[in-house]
């Protein structure tokens, strides 16, 4: 399929939870801890003209479903800020430095004055049927393959509350998501890419913004919308791609979607679709116009001082874009590797421990990256109780030949079960005391000479299994080289 003769047009939306303690306009937590709701409240919500006096299509749309919300109520979480009941307290400061940094190393530019605005949204996510939301950057790029990237925005907005579940015409809504503060990033229309390359884009802008080390961790912190047009299409935009990786399948599904309703005589509406799993879309309402925005009258605007300016710039953190370009320079590190370790929530520990420790930078990588993955999946255990002092040690001690690699997995197997164990203590308990040259030695000829009919392979196989996290490959493979 050549995407260029379809004359695919995309723009992206990507929107990530800011890892801060209060949520953007009130001092009520950000960690989703709660489990149980205090209380429940009902509304119905309903459109308002926008200051240009007129009811967004969209609005009115979701007004016509005659829908019922309940919104569930969490004592640390919540407060009468998310309940509209009370006027929203001064913006969260964290939050807006965070989202000035992501806007700088966008290269945006960025407003004197940031003003915030209330965008109609009575879709039952917000029980002021408003969401808040300030421009923080705008015009803006990044390089991608030689190419600039438009950036048309950086917002820095509420998240929206979480939806439970729903029941013909009444919806149950979690109010702890509510008003987290939420960074969105919109590129401007990106031609003549593949919808693989529109995938890296997306990808890239997770780089960018992560550099900040302020991004939540965990499902449903990042989510992806995407527009997409063909050539006699029409604009569609997809909510809510939760995975990275299903965005190229999205718009390859949409791209078929339109082509099939071209072929057929049929008009494309411009609309607002929902992704499904499977790559297709289902659709939400009609797509929302200009009509939904209108000044918040209760926060003032906020002057952003060329004092505050130099400060982030001054305090700007490395792009994990050029990390990552680092570490195959510095630490000889693939593509893949380096690529996964930027991902890791290890990263710091990892960047301390080849700064101060003389241990191979890729070995340190791997185990950050594919053996906690395999401890985890292959042998369900709990990594979380792992710490940095724990991997500080082993890579110390392997430093110091007190261990070789192979003794990692078992040592941390142990220590995912006894955390506070010592690791002189687990050594001596799993036998894992290197074996001396010598000793090793006699345990290949000691092998060889019981299988004297076995074909290389075999015997060091039997070797490696004998010697299990007591001796490295490297010493086994150069004594039997070396060995007559």
């Amino acid at each position: 399929m050549n995407h260029k003769d379809l004359g695919l047009k995309a723009g992206l939306e990507i929107h990530f939870q800011l890892d801060t303690k209060h949520k953007l306009f009130c001092g009520c937590s950000t960690e989703m801890k709660e489990k149980k709701h205090i209380m429940t409240i009902k509304r119905k919500l309903h459109p308002v003209a926008s200051e240009l006096g007129k009811v967004d299509i969209a609005a009115q749309y979701e007004y016509l479903r005659d829908r019922v919300f309940y919104y569930q109520v969490f004592k640390n979480e919540t407060c009468l800020v998310e309940l509209d009941e009370e006027p929203p307290h001064p913006m969260n400061r964290e939050a807006l430095k965070i989202a000035l940094q992501i806007a700088l190393m966008l290269h945006c530019h960025i407003p004197e004055e940031i003003h915030i605005m209330r965008k109609t949204v009575i879709d039952g996510s917000n029980p002021s049927g408003f969401q808040r939301t300030a421009i923080v950057g705008f015009d803006g790029y990044f390089k991608f393959k030689g190419e600039k990237i438009p950036i048309s925005q950086v917002t820095l907005e509420e998240d929206a509350a979480a939806k439970v579940k729903e029941e013909g015409k009444n919806v149950i809504y979690r109010l702890n998501r509510l008003g987290i503060p939420l960074v969105e990033i919109d590129t401007g229309i990106l031609e003549n890419f593949t919808p693989k390359e529109i995938q890296e884009i997306a990808y890239t802008i997770g780089l960018i913004a992560k550099s900040t080390g302020k991004i939540k961790r965990g499902v449903g912190t990042i989510r992806q919308d995407v527009n997409i047009s063909i050539r006699r299409g029409a604009r569609v935009e997809i909510k809510g791609v939760q995975e990275l990786g299903l965005i190229s399948k999205v718009i390859e599904k949409e791209i078929e979607r339109q082509m099939n309703l071209i072929k057929k005589g049929e008009k494309v509406k411009e609309e607002t679709r929902a992704a499904k799993q499977d790559g297709t879309t289902k659709f939400l309402r009609p797509l929302p116009g200009s009509n939904r925005m209108y000044p918040e009258t209760d926060v003032p605007p906020i002057i952003v001082s060329r004092k505050l300016l130099r400060e982030l710039k001054r305090k700007m953190p490395e792009p994990l874009t050029e990390k990552i370009e680092r570490f195959k320079r510095n630490y000889k590190l693939s593509d893949l590797l380096a690529n996964e370790i930027v991902k890791s929530e290890w990263l710091e520990t990892f960047e301390r421990i080849v700064k101060e420790i003389r241990v191979q930078p890729s070995l340190v990588a791997s185990v950050f990256t594919s053996l906690l993955k395999d401890l985890k999946r292959r042998e369900n255990l709990d990594i979380e109780k792992l710490r940095e002092e724990h991997f500080y040690q082993i890579f110390s001690y392997l430093e110091k030949r007190k261990i070789v690699k192979e003794a990692i997995p078992e040592i941390l197997k142990f220590l995912v079960k006894n955390p506070e164990a010592k690791l002189d203590e687990i050594i001596f308990k799993l036998n894992l005391k290197p074996l001396h040259k010598d000793k090793l030695k006699e345990i290949v000829r000691e092998v060889k000479k019981k299988n004297p009919e076995l074909p290389k392979e075999k015997i060091f196989g039997i070797v490696m299994g004998k010697v299990r996290g007591r001796a490295s490959v490297e010493d086994v493979k150069r004594i039997f080289k070396n060995l007559k």
